[in-house]
């Protein structure tokens, strides 16, 4: 499932989410896991991304995966953009 958020800082972010193949134990029974990724592209409808990165982390919600690549992939923005105004 790829969803993008909403324009952050000049950018836009894919945030792609996959069931893998391995399932966790719990106390409900076996719960499917999550695999995120995500993408930044300029905000100027450029069809190159400027990043994409898997995350090596899954995860038992797809609310959860979600959030997590949104979350990075604002952290990598903002760390790109800080760097660039030194």
């Amino acid at each position: 499932m790829r969803q993008s958020c909403k324009p952050y800082r000049g950018y836009v972010i894919e945030v792609q989410i996959e069931s893998v193949a391995r399932h966790a134990v719990s106390f409900s029974g076996m719960q499917r896991r999550y695999a995120v990724s995500w993408s930044i592209y300029p905000d100027d409808d450029a069809v190159a991304a400027v990043a994409s990165f898997p995350e090596s982390v899954d995860f038992i919600s797809e609310d959860g995966a979600f959030r997590y690549g949104e979350k990075r992939a604002q952290a990598f923005i903002d760390c790109t953009l800080a760097c660039e105004s030194k």
